[in-house]
């Protein structure tokens, strides 16, 4: 199980997903001063006067599914095919959970009246794209390869 590339693809991808729910993703800055950190599960003042937080869980969800999901997949490995069908599910998933993430930020820089600045966080999940991504080709071949073998039989 683990020798296999797939797997070690699909352990990289979670653990880069698993840092992205911890760190944070943007910073919001307003006209005056006061500063917001964009997170998984929310965006909560730092810098300013006051203690305002705009809570949210879609995000943090989404990321929180695909890390089961792939966690799933590294187990499923003597069924390839279901493999592939739970990394595609979670290229998916990473697409939406992008478009996401830019409906909220437009959403949350016209209710704040903020400028903003992306932080390392968010390139994590398409890290993690591009990883199930290869962990679906290198699926793929080996399903590949036991189908000649078969076929050799």
């Amino acid at each position: 199980m683990i020798q296999r590339i797939q797997t070690l693809y699909l352990l990289l991808a979670i653990a880069a997903m698993v840092a992205a729910l911890y760190l944070p993703w943007g910073t919001f800055f307003s006209a005056e001063g006061t500063v917001y950190s964009y997170e998984a599960f929310s965006v909560a003042q730092r810098v300013g006067e006051g203690n305002a937080s705009i809570s949210f869980w879609g995000l943090g969800a989404i990321l929180a599914v695909c890390i089961a999901s792939s966690l799933v997949a590294v187990f499923f490995y003597r069924k390839r095919l279901t493999q592939v069908r739970f990394c595609i599910f979670n290229l998916l998933a990473l697409i939406g959970f992008y478009l996401a993430y830019l409906v909220f930020l437009w959403v949350t820089v016209r209710r704040l009246d903020a400028s903003f600045g992306l932080n390392f966080g968010i390139s994590l999940p398409f890290v993690s794209l591009i990883l199930e991504f290869l962990a679906m080709n290198a699926i793929l071949n080996d399903e590949k390869k036991v189908r000649a073998y078969e076929r050799i039989r």
